[in-house]
């Protein structure tokens, strides 16, 4: 019986020294200048002006009180309205409303008539209020009207009417704020 000892040497992969180049890498990010616009606001799945984000929650607390409401609310830096934008020249606004203009007491069937609701000190509920609450930059450049845009929403009023006194100590009062992206800077 023979055994033969077969090994091989093991060899590991090393550089070589003197041997190694780059290639440097930019990416130039341009308009989008064709003259057709590819937006199309009947479109759902519209990708070149969207609205991302809007304020999760606008919070007040308040003492009760005999028939009419006015309350604010400072909030956080956290709170904004942000749309994305790919084209310079674009105009754009969010136009922002109270469903139904009313609020509605917990889960009862009362409703309560906002008089009023402010954002950023701009009128949203009031008839004849145009409610846009943020809109594309006066003298658009690039760095002002195109990627993510912010609109810091800073404060916040709202005005009711509680006119039958139908609320309570503990109540819970609910309501929303719809916002609605378009493409024009006047939301017509």
């Amino acid at each position: 019986m023979t055994v033969l000892g077969l090994g091989a040497a093991t060899t590991h992969a090393a550089p070589l020294v003197g041997q190694e180049k780059e290639t440097k890498t930019q990416v130039t990010i341009q308009d989008e200048v064709d003259p057709t616009d590819p937006l199309d606001p009947t479109d759902p799945d519209q990708k070149h002006l969207t609205l991302e984000k809007v304020p999760a929650n606008y919070d007040f607390t308040s003492k009760l009180q005999n028939k009419n409401y006015a309350l604010s609310a400072v909030l956080d830096s956290e709170n904004t309205i942000e749309v994305f934008n790919d084209r310079v020249s674009r105009e754009w606004s969010v136009k922002a409303n109270v469903k139904g203009d009313e609020i509605t007491v917990g889960e009862s069937a009362n409703k309560l008539p906002i008089t009023s609701f402010k954002i950023n000190d701009i009128e949203i509920a009031k008839t004849g209020a145009n409610g846009i609450v943020a809109k594309n930059a006066e003298g658009m450049t690039a760095e002002n009207n195109t990627g993510s845009l912010k609109t810091a929403v800073n404060k916040v009023n709202i005005d009711f009417s509680d006119a039958s006194n139908v609320l309570k100590v503990n109540d819970k009062i609910n309501g929303t704020i719809q916002y609605k992206l378009y493409n024009t800077a006047t939301a017509e």
